[in-house]
């Protein structure tokens, strides 16, 4: 849906907002504000009049007054308050991508051609996953705050099913995870890449030797499943090399992780780099199995902003985050001997990992 402006009135400033089915509907738009299209738009996306009201730093009586005022001019109730929410009318939801679409334009029409980034006050919609936002969001948090002290981080975290919309709305600026291949709309920069490891408590039965794959398929698994996918990733790659493996919980956080394998004979999949984490004394972790464990991590975003100097910026500091971790990268840090015995038992591999991963979760610049 697009709003093309149609002068019907040539002495006045009467217009037709139009879409692809036609016109919608004709209006004086001297008396329309800017600001209660705002209002529409932020309503539209949260169907919350409290959320919406936050969103834009409004009062909530403010927003309400805003939009009643937008009904009378439109002669339309536009939204309705019912148990789930302020739902849009069929007149509303008309509008809204057409609304949606000319303020976007309105910003990139007016937002400056160069990006101040040390002066400028600025905010980000970023929509991270829980992934990322373990273990590249502290670094990129520290690195925009010391190269742009005005420029603030608005994260929101999602599973891959909801990035395109968010991207397609321009809701969020980057999206930044592990995401499948998208359409030719969007873009995309591989930022650094991880494996998956085993992690179980350290007095369970299998740990303080290595892992065989039968050892590996007849143990009991946690699966991490963040998605609504019905498959977990890692299954995905496991079947990829023709193995299953035997789950019997499946939580939706990486996080949740701990506590349980703490208490079980489950073992779970987890990425190395996020062992920095967790409280990794008390678990031993070594090698899968299996070959082909890795990812890649990206940040994707709609094509339509990559031409906007503040977007440049931005990508430009997730690039530079991206390639500190890359740098940091240890592959072949996991091994399968044992250290010399210890108060803990511990196995070289197990401390391998915790050091790399806090050594690049604190800064941009490369450990010593």
């Amino acid at each position: 849906m697009i709003i093309l402006y149609d002068n019907v009135d040539p002495g006045g400033s009467r217009w037709q907002i139009q879409n692809a089915k036609g016109i919608i509907m004709s209006v004086n738009l001297a008396k329309i504000e800017l600001k209660l299209l705002v209002v529409f738009d932020a309503l539209i996306a949260e169907r919350n009049v409290t959320r919406a009201a936050h969103r834009l730093g409004m009062s909530q009586p403010a927003f309400s007054n805003a939009l009643n005022r937008l009904r009378s001019l439109l002669n339309n109730q536009l939204f309705v308050r019912t148990g789930n929410g302020m739902i849009p009318t069929r007149k509303a939801e008309d509008l809204a991508e057409a609304v949606q679409g000319a303020l976007r334009q309105l910003e990139v029409a007016l937002e400056p051609t160069t990006f101040e980034a040390p002066e400028v006050e600025w905010t980000f919609d970023l929509a991270v996953s829980d992934y990322a936002s373990v273990v590249l969001l502290p670094s990129l948090i520290a690195h925009v705050a010391e190269a742009a002290p005005g420029v603030k981080l608005r994260i929101t975290s999602k599973p891959n099913g909801e990035v395109l919309g968010l991207l397609d709305a321009n809701e969020a600026d980057v999206a930044i995870g592990i995401i499948p291949d998208l359409p030719g709309r969007f873009g995309r920069a591989d930022l650094f890449g991880d494996r998956y490891v085993c992690m179980m408590r350290q007095d369970h039965p299998l740990a303080g030797r290595p892992l065989d794959l039968a050892g590996f398929t007849a143990a009991e698994h946690l699966a991490i499943k963040p998605g609504t996918d019905e498959v977990s990733r890692a299954d995905r790659l496991l079947e990829r090399n023709g193995v299953r493996r035997r789950t019997i919980t499946t939580v939706h956080q990486f996080l949740a992780a701990p506590a349980i394998v703490a208490r079980s004979d489950m073992i779970v999949l987890v990425f190395e780099r996020m062992i920095g984490a967790f409280d990794a004394k008390n678990f031993y972790f070594c090698r899968v199995p299996v070959a082909d464990m890795g990812v890649r991590i990206s940040a994707v975003w709609n094509q339509a902003q990559s031409g906007r100097a503040a977007h440049k910026w931005l990508r430009r500091q997730i690039a530079a985050v991206g390639q500190s971790l890359a740098n940091s990268d240890r592959s072949g840090a996991v091994t399968e001997t044992p250290s010399a015995p210890g108060a803990s038992g511990r196995i070289d591999e197990a401390a391998a990992i915790g050091v790399s991963t806090r050594r690049s979760s604190s800064s941009i610049t490369r450990s010593a």
